[in-house]
């Protein structure tokens, strides 16, 4: 099973050398990992299931950051020292479990195992991510935002269809399943769209056979469709891509 993130950096050797010593914790969907202006402890490393990171306003509202899976770290601003409280919540989509690590003896781990500039190194690549994704999403025409989300989630958490999505004639291309949630609401928040326009915009695609949806899931049938859709030619080294 990939890891993904800081994860993907690492050698299995690596990985399960970090993880050997951590406790293990499980969290059920719904539960919270970490809570945003909380003063975290420690890091958690993503053994299995699917997260959800959301920045909270003081309206009550919130905004979808993020979602991370295997192999992505959690909590490591509590790295900088200083007391940093948590900057966003972080809660299960799916049963997940972690390895979590003191901040100190997850140092100490990195510098036995000389991981800190591959820490630092999926830092940067996480927020170079981030941008792009954004930068992508905001210049993007309304109508091909939520394909490009898609896509990009697609990319991060989904799995591997068991077999062909569609009855039509037509051979699809790979498709993907995405276990989560993932309300209007949240996919506007997340895309920029109001929820009138990602209705209409699911309708479109449903209509146009390239996604099926559920209360807990949304079933990419054709990828490869789904983002010739979103991105068009328009393949420059910002794009998010699968």
């Amino acid at each position: 099973m990939p890891r993904h993130g800081f994860g993907s950096l690492l050698t299995d050797e690596q990985w399960s050398e970090l993880v050997s010593t951590a406790h293990r914790r499980s969290y059920g969907a719904g539960e919270a990992l970490l809570n945003q202006g909380a003063h975290g402890l420690g890091v958690h490393l993503v053994l299995s299931g699917r997260v959800r990171v959301v920045s909270l306003y003081p309206d009550g509202t919130s905004a979808p950051l993020a979602y991370r899976t295997r192999g992505e770290i959690l909590g490591e601003s509590v790295l900088a020292g200083g007391g940093r409280a948590c900057n966003a919540t972080v809660t299960a989509l799916a049963e997940s479990r972690t390895a979590y690590l003191s901040a100190e003896r997850f140092q100490t781990r990195l510098r036995e195992l000389d991981l800190v500039s591959v820490l630092w190194q999926s830092v940067l690549n996480r927020q170079d991510e981030s941008d792009q994704v954004r930068v992508q999403l905001a210049r993007l025409p309304a109508e091909r935002r939520l394909p490009a989300a898609l896509v990009h989630l697609a990319a991060m958490l989904g799995e591997p269809a068991p077999a062909a999505l569609t009855d039509g004639p037509e051979r699809p291309g790979p498709g993907r399943i995405l276990r989560i949630p993932l309300p209007q609401e949240e996919v506007g928040g997340f895309t920029g769209l109001s929820r009138t326009s990602v209705y209409k915009a699911y309708n479109q695609l449903r209509e146009l056979g390239l996604i099926r949806t559920g209360r807990q899931f949304v079933a990419v049938v054709d990828l490869d469709r789904l983002e010739a859709l979103a991105f068009g030619e328009d393949r420059g080294p910002g794009a998010v891509r699968h």
